[in-house]
């Protein structure tokens, strides 16, 4: 009768390893689909669970408007209704003229709704496409507004927190990408606060604020032992504390 064959635990560990590298890996890269799907969690779109004990009829028709904004820019740019992702077209120029049409769609939902969960996707798909098309300013303009605009969802807050800290960091404006990452990480509700606040210690650390870099790097560590994060990251982390406290 044949033996099966035994497995290498080191392997297996390693595969482990491997697996979590890569899913970290993943959500970093895609941060802004990471972010859709966390919205779809937590149930913004409806405006119900974490963020409104009780859907009502104002909410429910902002809602509405929102899903019809989203699901015909998801048509023309040739996706399905319901898909998270967004593909490219082969014709920039047409993507471009899509993009622009429908920011401006968003921003009449986000105006004419102003205040209610849906006006706050809608600003944050109107600077979304703000910054896919190179204005950076323009998108961050865009979602601070939708932060002075809503009334409490701290969730919410740091979503668009979390991709104002982005769109600075990919313009590696350090100490501004690392504030709003802070002020993401602050909500001790939001499901990717350890994330956001490993970010904002490597951006305060290449800002040069490397006291602040050390202090939020321990706060992570101590927080949050386990955290799935790339290999860059997790070694950050593990050498700011090392950095002698003044």
């Amino acid at each position: 009768m044949a033996q099966k064959p035994e497995h290498d635990p080191s392997h297996v560990i390693e595969e482990i390893e491997d697996l979590a590298e890569h899913a970290a890996q993943w959500i970093r890269d895609h941060l802004a689909l990471t972010i859709t799907l966390l919205v779809i969690v937590l149930g913004t779109a409806a405006g119900v669970g974490a963020f409104s004990a009780h859907r009502t009829r104002a909410a429910e028709v902002a809602s509405d408007a929102f899903d019809r904004v989203a699901t015909a820019y998801r048509k023309a740019m040739g996706a399905d209704p319901d898909a998270l992702e967004i593909p490219e077209l082969a014709n920039p120029a047409a993507a471009a003229a899509i993009q622009r049409e429908f920011a401006d769609q968003f921003a009449a939902v986000a105006e004419e709704y102003s205040g209610t969960v849906a006006a706050a996707l809608a600003r944050l798909e109107q600077g979304n496409l703000s910054a896919a098309a190179g204005e950076t300013d323009a998108a961050i303009e865009i979602w601070q507004g939708a932060i002075d605009d809503l009334d409490g969802n701290p969730n919410l807050r740091a979503i668009l927190e979390q991709r104002i800290g982005q769109a600075y960091d990919d313009d590696a404006r350090w100490l501004e990408a690392a504030e709003s990452y802070a002020r993401a990480g602050a909500v001790e509700s939001y499901p990717l606060r350890h994330w956001a606040l490993a970010e904002a210690a490597r951006c305060f650390q290449q800002a040069g604020e490397l006291a602040r870099a050390r202090e939020i790097a321990q706060r992570v560590t101590t927080e949050a032992p386990d955290l799935m994060l790339p290999q860059h990251l997790s070694t950050m982390l593990a050498e700011l504390q090392q950095i002698p406290t003044p």
